[in-house]
């Protein structure tokens, strides 16, 4: 129990790693669930805060910024592969299955792109919904320490030359939207929104691939969402949102193409506090992320890595 760390070992452990979590949990021997509760207490108890952390410094990467149309990206790859994900809601102390799949498939497969496909960050705290009964909130500063982290694991796995993209989510949005709502005063200075703490990626709604590929993290909704988006946008069209984790062929005379739910990165069930809103119902919702391969410019069928029961797999193998 985290009782046994005394506080004076705890906060110079904590400073001396700069708040990075998965490192100051390694050394005192605890998870990092408790590592984020232990934080809380000594800073109340002693009347103190402790800086919140990110991604360890010699994993940091300078942003490479790509061509942006508007509020669209636009990238090019003749030969190559695009991992999408999505819908991680890191909270902290979270490192789900698909996470961990994740991060070994890039470093395996070295993807010429990478695209967070929104809502990595949840901001359950400065929702516009009301809490569900009594679930614990993390804080804004604790989860976006925690987002820092996680999505710096997939920064470090990346390839150097990968184009990292990022297509905001609804959740995502939360964090600069409370502010220009409550204190519109701060719109622009830095640190009020979400890009100006990961540097590395490039952020838009959209991200457009070659001539016929979107990827976008949200648009038509319902079971059929995913077949309304390609037949409605006449492109393969990459989604988040609805936590699905399915492709769905459309063939009319233009051709066949795909609509495409990337899933969700998280975890779900009873025990995931953050989806508590779904009341213990059964959610129709996958484990996973996406993988769009590109031969001579085009898009061969897409594939998905799909966490079941317990483990990842990706063409009948474990990832």
């Amino acid at each position: 129990m985290t009782a046994r760390i005394d506080e004076d070992t705890f906060i110079s452990t904590w400073l001396r790693h700069n708040g990075h979590v998965p490192s100051i949990a390694k050394e005192l021997n605890i998870n990092e669930r408790s590592c984020f509760k232990r934080r809380v207490f000594v800073e109340q108890k002693r009347g103190i805060v402790l800086p919140s952390g990110s991604k360890r410094p010699d994993a940091a990467k300078a942003r490479e910024y790509v061509e942006k149309i508007g509020h669209r990206i636009t990238l090019t790859l003749k030969d190559g592969m695009a991992v999408i994900f999505g819908d991680a809601h890191y909270w902290p102390g979270d490192n789900s299955i698909a996470h961990q799949a994740l991060v070994r498939f890039i470093k395996e497969h070295q993807p010429a792109i990478v695209i967070c496909n929104g809502d990595a960050f949840d901001g359950a705290a400065i929702s516009r919904h009301p809490p569900t009964s009594w679930t614990k909130l993390p804080d804004v500063a604790d989860e976006l320490a925690y987002c820092q982290q996680m999505i710096g694991e997939i920064e470090e796995a990346a390839p150097s030359k990968a184009k990292l993209v990022w297509c905001v989510g609804n959740h995502d949005n939360r964090f600069s939207a409370r502010l220009a709502q409550s204190a519109p005063q701060y719109v622009r200075v830095h640190g009020t929104d979400l890009p100006d703490h990961f540097t590395a990626w490039n952020f838009s709604w959209s991200c457009q691939i070659n001539d016929d590929v979107i990827v976008k993290h949200r648009w038509h909704n319902g079971v059929h969402a995913t077949w309304s988006n390609a037949l409605k946008s006449g492109f393969n069209i990459f989604t988040n949102h609805l936590h699905r984790l399915c492709v769905t062929p459309i063939t009319d005379y233009g051709g066949r193409r795909y609509g495409v739910d990337c899933g969700t990165l998280s975890d779900f069930g009873p025990t995931a506090q953050k989806f508590a809103y779904g009341e213990d119902n059964p959610q129709n919702w996958g484990s996973g992320f996406a993988v769009a391969t590109f031969k001579n410019g085009k898009l061969l069928p897409p594939e998905l890595v799909i966490v079941h029961d317990g483990v990842a797999w990706f063409r009948g193998r474990p990832v």
